[in-house]
């Protein structure tokens, strides 16, 4: 058997028996109708290549000094004349048996057929590339047109009838004809090489031909629809619209899905292939070697695909579409715009419906998205819903606290969670929650995502000493809660130093409505990218809304700082995001914050309720001190500490949270051991706050 590349002048030994024959007469052909004996053979006595020379039987005048043209001219002519009387010819048993299923499945003719043949064994043997490179290399259309027809003896009009731009041969992608000049087996190009040896070696399903450039998407994972409870309603209309036009044979039949990586849509499609009963094939974007596919060839390999597989009961997906539909001049001019013209003409009449998914729908352009039939963009799921689908998948090996935790996460899919599933089901350990969690991570981390950082306590849990006649306030917390609980659309600004309970009292305005929480931190939602940001807001937003949670942003004053002090135009793109998803928010939306006085003017109008949390009053001192005596398990305080704790200066609940959280690892002895832990705690915060305000102690 002969690869293409192969180079030596022994390769003509590589040439299938069956085939000599006919590669024969066509490399004579090159020789005599396409005047190139004299390339062949050129005045000094030197053959174009030594291998032409043995293949065509002439080894007794390889670097043989005094050779006369004329004799070797009569040899080949006469050889040339015997070939040119026979009729039949034997050909390579392989290829032929998949040339003839190919020309079933795409309705090619005789004329058809041969030309494919020809490029077949020109990309399959060396020998009959070279002989073609002693052509002259400046071939037009029209040139290559003529020299096809004599080399394979064909009338130039059924030439140029299989080479038109619409005829099958070259719609299907398998072969294509270069527009610029250059040497025969240039100009003529089949759609791969892996697809050559396939088809050469490979005598089986068509599907075989084609599995460097298309393959059958496994599906290992169990998804359904009712994991799209989120999306059900656009998602059942696709699989109606589907089975209708699969039923009826219909053509152009396109779905486009995006949204930003990790949303699920390759999941998607494979949910609604298994749905439909029908087997799902992708368009390759990485070879056998795992080396990038460009989209020129994607593009062919798409064409292939429809021609060839139009009569099978199958879905085909093209995943990061953004390689043929990006709009920018990025990529070559000429190509663009051919490109895009083919691609109207599939979304009008592909023959196989095809779904399409794409990270970036920006890159497409107007004009594209309106032939798609359903255009659907796939959300980040919310919280509710991805805590249901980590139930579902991760098989009762996670308990409440690591769910919650999980589903905090915005990157999680459910093919990750499936996936750590598997793995942590076969290893016999009691550390099976530890185990989940790391391989979790480790996915995560190569994604380039955020980790988990731990889910021992549920994020949105209040201190178990809690109570909001704890905060210091003007308002009566119990009763705003009351008011939110009848009027749930709320946007409240809770502001004051850190530990006064700000977020504490969004958690549980949350819990007594019982509805979920969505908190945010400037960590979470801040992008290294341009735009990203925004998009990172406008999301959180939008989850807060579609799972009609609570959603809390911490320290908010990263987002909503003075547009008057802005230095670069994307600090005033985020207040801007902020200001328009707040205006436009119908829930209850709780952003706290240090840095009141940096404050946006224009944010402060969009609060329905500024609310300032301070340092805890003597009582409250005394309250909270007693409550948390009787959590550590401590003797119920004596009046004549209460003074002291009534003089703590800058008091806060988060300074108890602080010292209670040291306990685990330094645990309180007695009832004044926990007093001069909170004095500890106040003093470090008096140093600073009385250096803030000018004071330095002498």
């Amino acid at each position: 058997m002969r690869i293409k590349k192969r180079s030596g002048v022994s390769s003509w030994k590589y040439v299938d028996k069956e085939v000599v024959d006919k590669i024969t007469l066509w490399i004579l052909r090159v020789i005599f109708r396409l005047d190139s004996f004299n390339t062949f053979l050129d005045s000094y006595g030197s053959f174009y290549h030594d291998s032409l020379a043995y293949f065509l039987g002439l080894e007794e005048y390889v670097n043989c000094g005094d050779i006369k043209k004329s004799e070797v001219f009569e040899k080949l002519h006469k050889k040339y004349t015997e070939l040119e009387k026979r009729k039949n010819f034997t050909s390579h048993k392989i290829l032929t048996n998949n040339l003839k299923k190919i020309a079933s499945l795409m309705d090619l003719n005789e004329v058809e057929v041969t030309i494919l043949e020809f490029v077949i064994f020109m990309n399959y043997y060396d020998i009959l590339e070279r002989a073609l490179s002693m052509i002259d290399e400046n071939f037009n259309l029209t040139r290559l047109r003529k020299a096809l027809s004599f080399l394979l003896d064909i009338p130039i009009s059924r030439i140029n009838e299989a080479l038109k731009p619409d005829s099958k041969l070259i719609k299907s992608g398998i072969i294509s004809i270069s527009p610029y000049k250059g040497y025969f087996s240039d100009k003529i190009e089949v759609i791969s090489e892996k697809f050559v040896e396939n088809i050469c070696t490979f005598d089986g399903d068509i599907t075989l031909l084609l599995k460097d450039i298309i393959r059958k998407v496994e599906r290992k994972e169990s998804l359904t629809l009712q994991d799209y409870e989120y999306i059900s309603k656009d998602a059942y209309t696709i699989l109606n619209y589907l089975k209708l036009a699969i039923k009826k044979r219909q053509k152009g039949v396109n779905i486009l899905l995006y949204g930003v990586p990790g949303t699920g849509k390759t999941e998607f499609a494979k949910t609604i292939a298994k749905s439909l009963q029908l087997e799902l094939f992708e368009v390759s974007y990485a070879d056998e070697k795992d080396e990038a596919i460009d989209g020129y060839r994607r593009i062919r390999a798409l064409k292939a695909a429809q021609a060839l597989l139009s009569n099978k009961n199958i879905l085909l997906l093209y995943d990061e579409a953004e390689d043929i539909f990006d709009k920018s001049d990025s990529l070559f001019a000429p190509t663009r715009q051919e490109n895009k013209a083919w691609i109207n003409k599939t979304l009008e009449n592909n023959d196989l419906p095809t779904i399409w998914i794409t990270n970036n729908i920006q890159s497409i352009d107007d004009a594209i998205i309106r032939r798609f039939d359903y255009v659907l963009e796939l959300p980040i799921p919310h919280k509710d819903q991805r805590k249901k689908i980590i139930k579902k998948y991760s098989n009762n090996l996670l308990n409440e606290n690591t769910i919650e935790a999980l589903s905090e996460h915005e990157h999680i899919a459910p093919a990750i969670i499936s996936r750590a599933s598997k793995v942590v089901k076969n290893i016999e350990t009691k550390e099976q929650e530890d185990i989940f969690i790391r391989i979790i991570n480790n996915t995560l981390k190569a994604q380039g995502h955020k980790e988990i950082v731990s889910t021992k306590k549920d994020s949105a849990s209040l201190p178990k000493v809690y109570d909001p006649s704890f905060v210091n306030t003007t308002t009566d917390l119990e009763k705003l809660t009351q008011g939110i609980k009848k009027h749930p659309n709320a946007r409240i600004c809770l502001y004051g130093p850190p530990g006064t309970g700000k977020s504490a009292f969004a958690k549980y305005i949350a819990k007594r409505l019982d509805k979920s929480i969505i908190l945010k931190k400037a960590s979470d939602l801040q992008s290294m990218w341009v735009g990203g940001t925004e998009k990172n807001i406008a999301r959180a937003f939008e989850e807060a809304r579609k799972s009609d949670a609570v959603l809390i942003f911490d320290e908010v004053d990263s987002f909503l700082q003075d547009r008057m002090h802005a230095r670069a135009s994307w600090e005033v793109s985020q207040v801007n995001e902020m200001l328009v998803q707040m205006e436009n928010f119908d829930g209850i939306f709780i952003a706290t914050t240090n840095l009141m006085d940096n404050l946006d003017k224009a944010s402060l109008r969009r609060f329905d309720l500024k609310l300032k949390f301070d340092f805890l009053t003597k009582s409250q001192s005394w309250q909270i001190f007693k409550a948390y005596c009787k959590e550590l398990g401590l003797p119920n305080p004596k009046n004549s500490i209460k003074k002291e704790v009534e003089n703590l200066q800058f008091l806060t609940p988060g300074d108890f949270a602080a010292v209670v959280r040291q306990s685990r690892f330094r645990p309180i002895e007695d009832v004044e051991d926990f007093l001069q832990r909170l004095k500890d705690e106040v003093a470090i915060k008096d140093i600073a706050l009385n250096k803030k305000m000018g004071f330095v102690a002498s």
